[in-house]
């Protein structure tokens, strides 16, 4: 049986993706063959054998500026340091009623001193290089290019060519200042052109003038600021967490004032809403009400009747409990296993199951605190319905963080562990430089 705490994704938009070199990234614990990643940087499949292979698992992976620094670092760590005294211990299947073998993961936390201290160090490296690069870019004359959308060449520099475009074709991907890899991030779009793709949505069109066609009556003459491949092209997606969040989500900045501005705003919401999905299929609906009338109505599952009296956190075992039992194709009620998911929707469409009756044993465990998919949008809108939490609620209140020369927090410990690790900030100097 997979894990409860196995990285899953719901069904989303295709990021952008082409082609490119890419660089061999070696496992922190063991002497397998080095993992590829290319330039889009996906380390899902790194990730996967950690957690698959080694039962360890990164917190907040999504926050490291330079993976593969992070990950020498750790595994020079990990060879002259015992795991448990760095990491937190989770147990699995500890209740009396758990039939499935327990196990232990290790938990690398974010909020450890020393991981702290490695994830500025790197994110500083990596910093310093973008704006090398980026001085680079703006001192170098650029080599001959035609515009993507016209037969003109610029040779004069990259700024040149991104203002004609804004300007002449009211296509903006931001303004040249805040832009690094501008080469890179052209190849990409001219790649999509000549794919017939639409640089915003990605749809694939017959011929270039219904895809133009196509992007200038949708307002689609931009790229999509949600997708994370574009992230590595601006320069403020490097400074450091503070400036990001001051700086926005938002990027991508016309270069003048257009009527067309909210309308491209209005069309980018309506893409945003519709991302809650059923807990038991595959529809997708644009607020909580409606996902939760579509599953009373179509699998007669009454989450509000399930859910009732119940606290937040509790609210998002049971979330997290029915994606992992519809994931596995296993009923929720029962606890029956099937070969494929219709035959799962099949069997609790029966008139003689009662979706409704799962026993709270099954879903209140320690373990489904985590998310199945860690995108799953439809536990940020059960917090949004759900602001005031309840006092009946199990929760955490975090402690002072000890001083940064101590490794491990003091919750994170294993309390049969007494001893603590010292930093070794040496260590820390030698792998970033």
């Amino acid at each position: 049986m997979a894990s409860s705490l196995q990285p899953l994704f719901l069904p989303s938009k295709k990021s952008a993706g082409v082609e490119s070199e890419v660089k061999d990234v070696p496992c922190i614990f063991c002497d397998c063959k080095p993992f590829l990643i290319d330039k889009t940087g996906n380390y899902q499949n790194v990730l996967k054998h950690l957690l698959d292979g080694h039962k360890f698992v990164i917190s907040n992976f999504a926050g490291v500026a330079d993976p593969p620094k992070y990950f020498d670092y750790w595994k020079k760590r990990f060879q002259s340091s015992d795991l448990t005294d760095i990491c937190a211990v989770i147990r699995t299947n500890t209740g009396e009623n758990d039939v499935e073998l327990s196990e232990h993961y290790y938990l690398l936390s974010d909020k450890l001193p020393e991981d702290i201290a490695i994830r500025r160090q790197v994110k500083k490296t990596k910093l310093d290089a973008v704006l090398a690069q980026q001085e680079l870019e703006r001192a170098d004359a650029l080599s001959k290019r035609m515009c993507l959308f016209c037969r003109k060449f610029c040779t004069e520099n990259r700024a040149t060519l991104l203002n004609h475009m804004a300007y002449d074709h009211n296509f903006s991907v931001g303004r040249p200042d805040n832009l690094v890899y501008i080469d890179e991030l052209l190849d990409i779009l001219e790649d999509k052109l000549k794919r017939l793709l639409c640089l915003y949505c990605e749809k694939t069109f017959k011929d270039w003038q219904t895809l133009k066609e196509h992007m200038r009556k949708k307002q689609h003459k931009h790229i999509n600021p949600k997708n994370s491949a574009y992230d590595k092209y601006y320069v403020v997606n490097y400074a450091d967490t503070e400036v990001n969040e001051a700086a926005g989500d938002e990027p991508f900045t016309d270069l003048r004032d257009s009527d067309a501005e909210e309308v491209e705003w209005t069309d980018w919401q309506e893409d945003e809403e519709s991302n809650l999905i059923c807990l038991i299929c595959t529809e997708a609906r644009t607020d909580l009400h409606s996902v939760i009338e579509h599953m009373k109505e179509a699998h007669r599952f009454d989450f509000s009747k399930v859910t009732k009296g119940l606290g937040f956190y509790q609210q998002i075992k049971v979330i997290n409990f029915l994606r992992k039992q519809v994931y596995l194709n296993a009923c929720f009620v029962c606890g029956s296993k099937f070969q494929s998911r219709a035959e799962l929707l099949s069997h609790l469409s029966s008139e003689d199951h009662d979706n409704n009756s799962i026993e709270q044993s099954r879903w209140d465990q320690p373990q489904y605190y985590f998310p199945t998919y860690e995108n799953d949008q439809l536990l940020c809108a059960l917090e949004d319905e759900n602001c005031a939490v309840s006092t009946m609620d199990d929760y955490v209140v975090p402690e002072d963080l000890e001083p940064p020369d101590r490794l491990v927090l003091e919750a994170l410990r294993d309390p049969e562990l007494g001893n603590e690790v010292v930093a070794d900030r040496s260590l820390i100097t030698s792998i970033t430089q």
